[in-house]
């Protein structure tokens, strides 16, 4: 842990019990886990219900996880990929790959080698799905409720824990290429848990679209002199042109600026740079007596400059389409380095988009198909996304998992398998599940059945089982068109009223629940000041 960012240490478990056992407003549940984490209300009544069952599964678990572990003389690598903006369905299967056009046969390989999730959700956009993976909490408990974007001045809070602080120094642990958690000192990646990390203040829109090559290809306007006011102009501060995007640093040394761009080359060559080092960090630390966990979240997509992506090669014909096949390639070679240095048994390995397709750059990102809507939506084409999992000798291969996932479960997993769910926070609420017992035995295993979705502040959506419903047309009064059945209407085309009016109490409950922990663990302000604090700008490197 980084001096100078003071995390707030977890609870004895006896004493958060008794300090829980308060939380009855409105409903809310006290805590009834033996682990004494403050889990989602919603998960607090699975518990009472499937508890023992579960318990029974955990300590098959375990045992497995010990053998695993005297197998291979360590606990399992992670490794945790995330990219941006894709829909459902876009790769994965062959059979999908030809209706999306994209060309992706790592990530179809990966899917015959493990598990396809078909029911993972995420958050609507970028930062808040990477601060529920990093944290176990739904992004809206910590003020990260968007993409944050040059220069808005906020960040991560120092006092969120993220997985790298859990695992801690049981694992080493790295983080490449795009973290999004803002512009604030105590939000950099390294000053969060990581050892080492090279990784973006904001998003990899702005990495190449403040530059003139996107203003030549149509996708930012007036960003250089070309689009001042060329009569009245006199605010030279208007735009962000102090601005940083990606840093460098290892934990509790000197904070680097390491790029940015001022052209897409510029871009290019920082993400080639990242990817290396990716890869170093992986053979630095195969032979290691301890694990190592990486996040590799690319940067996805490169289209500021179409020529550079040319000749379009696949059935996608866009530079869309030949981001897609350079990630895949990278991820190809990941699991050959894997398999060279002899750990490939050894490391589980998940994939998945962060959010649906961002709609406003069509034809590039594409739009839905399965789903409707797409990044910053709540529907199921914004939250849905393409998932995969491999663990050789664990995971079944070509296997389909059907249960509810939420990117959040992936912190509780991750706690579970590195041997530190102990090191969870026992003083907030954590909404993430452990879902080990679905990766390990698989499909019917899992331990959601529901998923809240904000849109900023706003509860957009609840799922629960098969069912869902929208909360932006309530207003008060008897409830409206606003139900559905996913298996039924996965588009979310036909919302439904009378025939759900049994369920209107139930979806109620279930928020008044939410809203009432809410009040009884409050939010986390985010993180504002000055950007940029305690990094040495490349001027002065």
């Amino acid at each position: 842990m980084t001096a100078g960012f003071r995390r707030l240490a977890p609870l004895a478990t006896a004493a958060f019990v008794t300090a829980a056992g308060a939380a009855t407003l409105a409903g809310a549940q006290p805590t009834n886990t033996p682990d004494g984490i403050i889990y989602h209300a919603e998960f607090q009544r699975l518990w009472d219900q499937n508890g023992d069952d579960w318990m029974a599964e955990d300590a098959e678990i375990q045992a497995r996880l010990a053998e695993l572990e005297a197998k291979h003389g360590k606990k399992p690598n992670i490794i945790h990929i995330l990219w941006d903006d894709m829909r459902y369905g876009a790769v994965g299967h062959r059979m999908l790959t030809d209706i999306s056009g994209y060309d992706a046969p790592n990530l179809e390989q990966m899917a015959r080698d493990g598990a396809s999730f078909t029911r993972m959700y995420t958050e609507p956009s970028c930062t808040p799905t990477r601060v529920a993976a990093a944290t176990g909490r739904l992004a809206v408990r910590s003020g990260m409720i968007f993409p944050i974007f040059p220069i808005h001045r906020m960040g991560l809070p120092g006092s969120e824990v993220t997985i790298a602080e859990v695992v801690d120094d049981t694992y080493h642990t790295g983080f490449f290429e795009k973290a999004h958690f803002g512009d604030q000192e105590e939000g950099y990646v390294h000053n969060q848990g990581w050892d080492e990390a090279i990784f973006s203040l904001y998003n990899q829109f702005a990495g190449q679209m403040f530059t003139s090559d996107a203003e030549n290809t149509g996708f930012s306007v007036a960003y250089s002199p070309d689009g001042y006011d060329k009569k009245y102009f006199m605010d030279d501060t208007f735009r962000p042109l102090e601005w940083m995007w990606t840093v460098e640093g290892f934990e509790g040394g000197e904070t680097r600026e390491f790029s940015t761009p001022s052209t897409f080359a510029d871009y290019q060559d920082a993400n080639a740079r990242m990817w290396e080092r990716t890869k170093d960090f992986v053979i630095r630390h195969a032979d290691s007596d301890k694990p190592f966990m990486l996040q590799w979240w690319p940067n996805l997509y490169e289209l500021a400059d179409q020529d550079a992506m040319r000749p379009f090669t696949t059935q996608h014909g866009s530079a869309t389409g030949e981001s897609v096949k350079r990630m895949d390639a990278k991820i190809g070679e990941l699991f050959t380095l894997l398999d060279e240095l002899g750990i490939a048994d050894n490391t589980i390995v998940i994939a998945m988009a962060d959010n649906g397709p961002m709609e406003p750059v069509w034809p590039e990102t594409g739009q839905n198909g399965f789903f409707r809507g797409g990044k910053n939506d709540v529907t199921e084409g914004g939250i849905r996304v393409p998932a995969f999992i491999r663990w050789p000798g664990v995971v079944e291969p070509g296997s389909v998992i059907g249960d509810i996932v939420h990117v959040s479960d992936l912190f509780n997993t991750f706690a579970r398998i590195s041997g530190r769910y102990d090191q969870i926070p026992r003083d907030r609420v954590i909404d993430g599940i452990d879902q080990t017992a679905l990766f390990m035995m698989g499909d019917t295993h899992g331990r959601r059945d529901y998923v809240f979705t904000y849109k900023g502040t706003t509860l957009g959506s609840v799922v629960k089982q098969q069912f869902k419903r929208h909360f932006a047309s309530s207003g008060g009064g008897l409830a409206g068109a606003e139900f559905f059945d996913l298996y039924k209407d996965p588009r979310e085309e036909h919302p439904l009223m009378a025939e759900f009016l049994w369920s209107w109490a139930q979806f109620d409950a279930i928020v008044e629940r939410h809203n009432a922990q809410i009040a009884e663990f409050p939010h986390t302000p985010v993180a504002r000041g000055e950007p940029y604090t305690g990094v040495v700008r490349l001027a002065d490197q």
